[in-house]
């Protein structure tokens, strides 16, 4: 005798689950690969305090937008410029924003070549 076998159902597998951890995943690795390093956490940063354009262009060379120095609204050249023994404060240079590069960076490398070496360039903020 010959008896009928059911045909065995399918099942079907359950994905959710897998789902569930691959978005569980997901999860922590957005948040593990947010978190950044504080390598500066025992530093405390130096504080700066804003100076008025005034104070820091006061007795500065002055670079004109065709390459003419002024110190004190006197012309000068690089040449007669010499750091004066014992001045610690940093030369301030102001240039034009329409003086060409090559141009500020020749004068830089004058005043370096003349023996100052501590040379500050004042820039202004740009408005946000």
């Amino acid at each position: 005798m010959r008896l009928k076998t059911k045909p065995q159902k399918r099942t079907f597998e359950n994905t959710i689950p897998l789902i569930n951890i691959v978005f569980l995943m997901l999860i922590f690795f957005l948040f593990a690969g947010s978190i950044d390093r504080d390598d500066a956490k025992n530093v405390s940063p130096a504080e700066t305090q804003e100076q008025s354009s005034r104070e820091l262009i006061a007795g500065a060379l002055i670079i004109a937008p065709d390459g003419t120095i002024t110190q004190n609204e006197k012309p000068v050249l690089v040449e007669d410029l010499m750091p004066l023994e014992g001045n610690k404060d940093p030369l301030m240079v102001v240039a034009d924003k329409a003086l060409s590069g090559q141009t500020l960076a020749r004068t830089l490398a004058g005043l370096k070549k003349q023996g100052f070496s501590d040379i500050t360039l004042v820039t202004v903020r740009a408005a946000q």
